[in-house]
Formats: C-alpha cells, sequence, structure tokens
C-alpha cells in the first residue's frame, strides 16, 4: 500500500494531511495558504515526495446532509485535482471535523490554536475517518457523499 493524501478544502487554507505506508493512521502535515503560490505545483511536489496514490477531500455537508454552495465547489475542486493529477479522489463527508480537530488539539494542551494548525488537523481527520470506513470492507465515496 501507498499513502493516501487527505486535504480540508477552505477559502483561504487548504489543510493537508497523509496517511502512513499501512494506510492505517493519518497525519496532519501542513496548511497551504492561498497566498504562498500555487496549490496545484505544491500538490505535485508533495504527490512526489510522499509518492501518493490517491486523493481524499472533505465535502461539507449542512447538517441536514444536504449540500450548499462549497459543497459544489468542493466537487469542482476534486475534478480539478483528478484532471491534473491523474489520481482518484475520494470525497468524504466533514461535517464536524472543525470542531472535533479543535477537541483534540485541545486535549493535546493546545489552548490557543492557529487556523493552520485546526485546518491541518481538519484534514487528518477527515482522512482517517476515510481510513477507518476502507479498513471496515466500505470501499468508495460515503454514502451521503454520491452525486
Amino acid at each position: 500500500m501507498s499513502p493516501f493524501l487527505g486535504l480540508d478544502y477552505g477559502l483561504q487554507r487548504i489543510g493537508v494531511a497523509v496517511s502512513d505506508a499501512t494506510d492505517t493512521l493519518a497525519t496532519p502535515l501542513q496548511t497551504h495558504e492561498r497566498d504562498a503560490g500555487s496549490f496545484f505545483a505544491y500538490l505535485d511536489r508533495v504527490i512526489a515526495e510522499r509518492e501518493i496514490v490517491a486523493v481524499v477531500l472533505g465535502l461539507p455537508l449542512q447538517t441536514s446532509g444536504e449540500e450548499g454552495d462549497l459543497a459544489a465547489r468542493v466537487r469542482e475542486f476534486a475534478s480539478k485535482i483528478a484532471e491534473h493529477t491523474g489520481l482518484p479522489v475520494h470525497l468524504e463527508d466533514e461535517r464536524y471535523s472543525s470542531q472535533e480537530a479543535a477537541g483534540w488539539l485541545r486535549l493535546g494542551g493546545k489552548k490557543r490554536r492557529s487556523k493552520a494548525e485546526l485546518d491541518a488537523m481538519a484534514a487528518a481527520l477527515i482522512l482517517q475517518q476515510y481510513l477507518d470506513r476502507r479498513a471496515g470492507g466500505e470501499d468508495g465515496e460515503c454514502e451521503s457523499c454520491e452525486e
């Protein structure tokens, strides 16, 4: 197996996480700021360095499970990533990932956390959720993320 890349899409930042070589544990990597240059150049570098085989992108659903404007942007972004990299892109329900990430950072003793840390942790939680579902025999996208 080779690692997966997890992404938490945001209008200002994209949180980035990677799985280990066994695809069992997701770890926050960093956050790519929108003003830090081309995300796709950054993505190419990470994919090459880490030998990434697939991307897991958080899909921001509303609490009801419905999709809003941001979900449409994420689906478009997923298509661009797939086209650019040639890798499969899986969508994963990311409801509550930011709140859960904040909780994990607090448990780790982080009283003050940057938005970048929060976004990278959210990416790791999204990726971990996908890896756990996959390990449990569920393949493909989450049910609520299908078109």
